[in-house]
């Protein structure tokens, strides 16, 4: 009967080191750069209830009759969308790969709505990939602000609500094309100005005020794309404050959707989630992996990391591995009836011509003689009386009954009785 090949065997030892290896170069590197050790929830969060969070908005959308969800582990989800379906982004701390742009690219193309609350690194880069330039100053208010003039006001165009704009920046340029139109854009009052010097105040003379674009909403395939210069636009604080910002969202939704599908994705798997958070353990183990898994360097370095540890690591065991004792050989190599060796389907081994020897050897020179030498002990110890023996030699023999001996102890002890059974007469 022709042998089935054993999976656990030497020939395959060498793949099992290499998995190993993999694994421990995702914990001990990958894993540690990815923990987070912040412990609030990130903002623009539809789970986070607190001022910065998006919870309300959510809550709206719900009560309007769309279906809401969110990405945690990556971006992949968002190519089985409904094409019809809006997706969120707002925020963010961890840039999009090329290959994830291009698919939220042709999730619009296909007729899909896309928000992008911008002001940040990763939403700015993807703005700027739809041909939305945004500037790196902010705009401040002269006269229609909020408390302090970083917070502008602007009208609303879908109600008589004001809305407002937290250190929002202006689109320097959109670009229209053949598969994209601007259909709307979004201002702000003459009286707004570009901060260029960042200090916070109006130069009369070098900073000119004007009406600012802060919004756009363009045409773009079958799907549409609205964009906003401030990633706070639909937080929990604006909204309670009485501000018409959600309301304008929820009319625009209306208005450009490409269909009667009623989802809205928020894209959220490029936040930096705290990692004691379930949603945290997600995204930034296994989610950080899926990220990194999709840039040709990373698989470039970690195959070459694979291969050095594979070619390296036999080499360092035999340089610095421990000496093996005599017993330590011995009692590894043995073979006996008490240690019946099986292979994976159940079937006893039989034992080599090295084990049969190397067994013997064991039980001549290791497990025989420590019997042997008690059994002669004990019997000559019977002989004499235990008046005989001193306190200090009971406790010596009582020892060396429950130790291995060797021949040389052996001899003396065993010489040692003789003497004691010479002693007078017994008492």
């Amino acid at each position: 009967m022709k042998r089935v090949p054993v999976l656990f065997s030497k020939k395959y030892s060498p793949l099992f080191q290499m998995l190993i290896q993999t694994l421990i170069i995702f914990l001990i590197i990958i894993l540690p750069l990815s923990i987070n050790v912040t412990s609030t929830q990130p903002p623009y969060s539809i789970s986070n209830t607190e001022p910065g969070g998006m919870s309300y908005f959510n809550s709206l959308l719900i009560e309007s009759g769309y279906n809401t969800t969110r990405t945690i582990l990556s971006t992949d989800s968002i190519i089985k969308l409904p094409e019809s379906s809006t997706l969120i982004v707002a925020g963010g701390s961890k840039n999009y790969q090329d290959s994830e742009t291009l698919a939220i690219d042709g999730f619009v193309l296909q007729g899909g709505l896309l928000v992008i609350l911008a002001g940040s690194g990763p939403t700015n880069l993807l703005a700027k990939h739809f041909g939305v330039f945004l500037t790196t100053s902010t705009i401040l208010e002269t006269t229609y602000y909020y408390k302090t003039p970083e917070i502008i006001m602007l009208n609303s165009t879908s109600s008589n609500t004001s809305l407002c704009m937290i250190e929002a920046r202006a689109l320097s340029y959109v670009t229209e094309g053949s598969i994209q139109t601007e259909l709307l854009g979004i201002n702000t009052h003459s009286t707004a100005f570009l901060d260029e010097d960042q200090d916070g105040v109006w130069d009369v003379d070098s900073e000119n005020t004007a009406s600012l674009q802060v919004g756009t909403v363009l045409s773009r395939g079958l799907g549409t794309i609205i964009i906003v210069s401030s990633p706070s636009f639909l937080t929990n604080d604006l909204y309670s404050k009485g501000f018409g910002n959600i309301d304008l969202a929820l009319k625009l939704m209306e208005d450009f959707s490409a269909g009667e599908e009623s989802l809205v994705c928020f894209e959220e798997s490029h936040k930096r989630w705290p990692f004691s958070t379930t949603e945290g353990m997600i995204n930034q183990s296994y989610g950080t992996i899926v990220l990194l898994s999709k840039t040709q360097l990373f698989i470039f370095l970690l195959v070459m990391v694979v291969l050095i540890l594979y070619y390296v690591t036999p080499r360092f065991r035999e340089r610095f591995k421990s000496k093996e004792t005599y017993k330590q050989y011995l009692s590894d190599r043995i073979w006996s009836r008490e240690r019946e060796l099986y292979d994976t389907f159940g079937s006893p081994i039989k034992p080599t011509i090295e084990e049969q020897f190397l067994s013997n050897l064991y039980f001549q020179y290791e497990l025989y003689p420590q019997k042997a030498y008690h059994y002669y002990l004990t019997k000559k110890a019977s002989y004499i009386h235990l008046e005989k023996f001193t306190d200090e030699e009971k406790e010596l023999f009582e020892i060396a009954f429950t130790r291995k001996l060797d021949s040389k102890t052996f001899l003396s002890l065993f010489k040692m009785l003789e003497e004691i059974q010479k002693r007078g007469r017994f008492k």
